[in-house]
């Protein structure tokens, strides 16, 4: 069940094999065609500038001025949390370490 099964992805007959030769201007053509698809991709405005111009026809101004403020809470929130364990971290650090006495039981 190792081989592969005629007709699958991959198999023998999905393979075309690349020419041999291939002409400069061949090569020259295809660098060509990328660089103005490459042009044309860079004109086109980002996922995140369209999301954004979504986003200000949908949400008023208001609403957005409260999400950037609650995003902020959470992160001093998030900052608090973590100032707390450095502060414990460096407390245990100083602190003598607790003197170990042995008992012995008879």
């Amino acid at each position: 069940m190792t081989e592969r099964r005629r007709g699958m992805p991959g198999g023998p007959e999905h393979f075309t094999p690349r020419p041999k030769e291939e002409t400069m201007t061949d090569a020259n053509e295809r660098l060509t065609d990328l660089e103005v698809r490459i042009a044309q991709l860079e004109n086109e405005p980002s996922l995140r500038d369209r999301g954004r111009g979504i986003m200000a026809r949908i949400v008023p101004p208001e609403a957005s001025k409260h999400f950037r403020s609650a995003g902020r809470e959470q992160l001093l929130g998030v900052r608090s949390i973590v100032d707390f364990w450095i502060r414990r971290i460096d407390e245990s650090e100083q602190a003598p370490a607790a003197r170990r006495e042995t008992i012995e039981i008879e």
